[in-house]
């Protein structure tokens, strides 16, 4: 009963999203605007700061723009101007399974294993105030 309640728990610290901010702050904001280019901003503004946001595959780059979004709200911003999404793999994760028969005098041990590529993925944006 214990494993099964581990599970659901264990997915979530895997689907963690971790979004890293470095800038200034304000007084938190309800509304942020998204953009895809610096060009894009309408209006006049100054950039307030830039953050880093990772995930691993099991958060979608939706959830991930999102997160980047309430932070956003949280320090203040007007707008956000997403830059790009890069994936890249972390590491990888290999998993090795065994089992003896007891023939009697004789034993026979089989093997195997798999390896999987843990990826990332990471977008970075720059946190705007309009003047």
């Amino acid at each position: 009963m214990r494993t099964m309640l581990a599970i659901p728990a264990l997915l979530l610290v895997a689907a963690c999203a971790h979004v890293d901010y470095v800038g200034q702050s304000y007084a938190p904001t309800s509304h942020v605007d998204v953009f895809f280019k610096e060009g894009d901003v309408p209006n006049e503004y100054t950039v307030m700061g830039k953050v880093i946001a990772t995930a691993n595959d099991l958060v979608s780059a939706e959830k991930l723009q999102d997160k980047i979004v309430r932070k956003a709200q949280e320090k203040g911003a007007d707008a956000v101007v997403l830059l790009g999404m890069e994936r890249y793999k972390s590491g990888e994760n290999t998993n090795y399974h065994e089992t003896t028969e007891d023939r009697g005098r004789k034993t026979r041990t089989h093997g195997s294993s798999t390896t999987t590529d843990e990826e990332k993925k990471e977008i970075q944006a720059l946190f705007i105030k309009y003047r």
